[in-house]
């Protein structure tokens, strides 16, 4: 790995009178370039690219020249402002279905700004607070899968992160059937991201443009009473949180609720994959089960993350998990050079999440495509962090306020050990005989068989 290292920082101060090489890859189709392989399956994409070519792989969506970057050797580069800026990269269709302005659109002193206000959400403080909510609603939810005897667990778990991510950010206590209508709407979101530009009746763009506009309506409302009447919840925090003398307006705080909503409501697929991978060994089971029963009823946070097996145990369902591809586009603002290759300035640029952890010889880990969380546990020498910076990226590289990096990387561990350790402490399950392929067309990925969990 220093040797990888070391290569990647010759690249970057090449001599200047001969320039990298372009990266490798196919341009695709006339007019459409690589749009339609890009929309049938995202992660595999990525995935199949970086097999193919390596850490830097050139590509083209429509008009724009794309380069996908992957694993901790061009990570530096992508982070670097000088190189890849945030603002006007996406479609300006995309970018109003998140929210102009949002936290992931913004580059230098007013994205570090807006990023310790969202951070006041999901700092050590506010994940205290949302604790004994997250597990309360989890056991409820649990002890009627229990009753059922047996579930959809796919459809059930995006109910159960959506409930979570709403009461916990927004203080909103919504039914199944609200959420299942959000869930749509998300799923609207996520469609209309590769879509048809134009929102045309019946087309996913269209639907998600209402969806968005009733959600963050919503979300608008929520804001109003919590001026008045403050609460624990994000969206309070939000309303109190001050950076060097500014405030955050209601509208801002609205579309960052929605953000998070957006992005904490894939959690389900992180839950659907740990599932999976305990019923797969139940070895690991057992073992697992026996660390978390080590624990009082209402562990805190800090006593959560010192199990080391659930640590392990999570990072490596991020790690494998099929939730994000890469990160959100940004563009070249200058030409680059990274791993030995030329960016030209203009180019879009993204980092893909999900290659740089499970493509052999891009991810930096013994039999990336195998499921083993003992590689994370210490002293193994196999656990990313140890072997080289940004190597355990899941929800992107860098720091939490210094970089692009999701938000919610903590917020998400702890719904994930709280789900877990909850879900172990339960009814025995079993999964029957089902289609356990991912169709990778949908983001998150999806399984084809729903994840039926049977509870004895």
């Amino acid at each position: 790995m220093r040797q990888r290292k070391a290569q990647g920082h010759r690249d970057m101060a090449s001599d200047p009178l001969t320039p990298a090489p372009p990266p490798p890859g196919d341009r695709g189709l006339p007019v459409v370039g690589e749009a339609f392989a890009l929309l049938a399956d995202p992660f595999a994409f990525v995935r199949e690219r970086a097999a193919r070519h390596g850490p830097v792989v050139r590509s083209r969506l429509m008009s724009r020249d794309l380069v996908v970057l992957s694993g901790p050797q061009t990570a530096d580069a992508f982070l670097d402002e000088a190189n890849v800026r945030r603002s006007g990269a996406m479609p300006p269709h995309v970018a109003a279905l998140f929210g102009t302005g949002v936290v992931n659109q913004l580059d230098g002193v007013a994205h570090r700004a807006r990023k310790q206000h969202v951070m006041r959400a999901l700092d050590g403080a506010a994940l205290a607070h949302y604790l004994p909510q997250i597990r309360a609603l989890l056991r409820a939810r649990m002890a009627r899968w229990h009753a059922a005897g047996e579930v959809a667990l796919q459809d059930e778990t995006v109910l159960a992160t959506l409930e979570l991510v709403l009461a916990n950010f927004a203080g909103l206590s919504e039914s199944d059937a609200v959420c299942a209508r959000y869930a749509k709407g998300f799923a609207d979101v996520a469609g209309a991201l590769f879509g048809f530009p134009v929102a045309l009746p019946g087309t996913a763009l269209r639907r998600a443009q209402a969806f968005t506009r009733e959600l963050r309506g919503r979300l608008a409302a929520v804001v109003a009473e919590r001026r008045r009447h403050p609460t624990g919840d994000g969206a309070s925090r939000l309303v109190a949180s001050e950076v060097e003398g500014a405030r955050l307006t209601d509208e801002d705080i609205a579309k960052e609720l929605f953000h998070l909503a957006a992005a904490g409501g894939g959690i389900w697929a992180w839950c659907c994959r740990g599932v999976k991978a305990l019923a797969d060994d139940p070895a690991l089971r057992d073992r697992l089960t026996r660390a978390v029963n080590a624990l009082e009823p209402e562990a805190s946070g800090r006593a959560l993350g010192e199990v080391a097996l659930l640590d392990a145990f999570v990072r490596e369902v991020k790690r494998t998990g099929w939730v994000f591809p890469f990160t959100a586009f940004g563009v070249a603002a200058r030409t680059f050079t990274v791993a030995g290759h030329t960016v030209p300035k203009g180019w879009l640029v993204t980092w893909s999440t999900h290659a740089s952890h499970v493509v052999d010889g891009v991810a930096p880990y013994a039999s990336p495509g195998s499921f083993d969380p003992d590689r994370f546990l210490p002293g193994r020498g196999d656990g990313g962090e140890g072997r080289a910076p940004h190597a355990f990226a899941p929800q992107g590289p860098g720091s939490a306020l210094g970089t692009h990096r999701c938000a919610g990387v903590e917020y998400s561990t702890l719904v994930l050990q709280v789900f877990f350790t909850e879900l172990l402490r339960g009814a025995h399950f079993t999964l029957p005989p089902q289609d356990f392929r991912l169709d990778g067309s949908t983001l998150p990925a999806r399984y084809r068989g729903s994840m039926r969990v049977r509870f004895e």
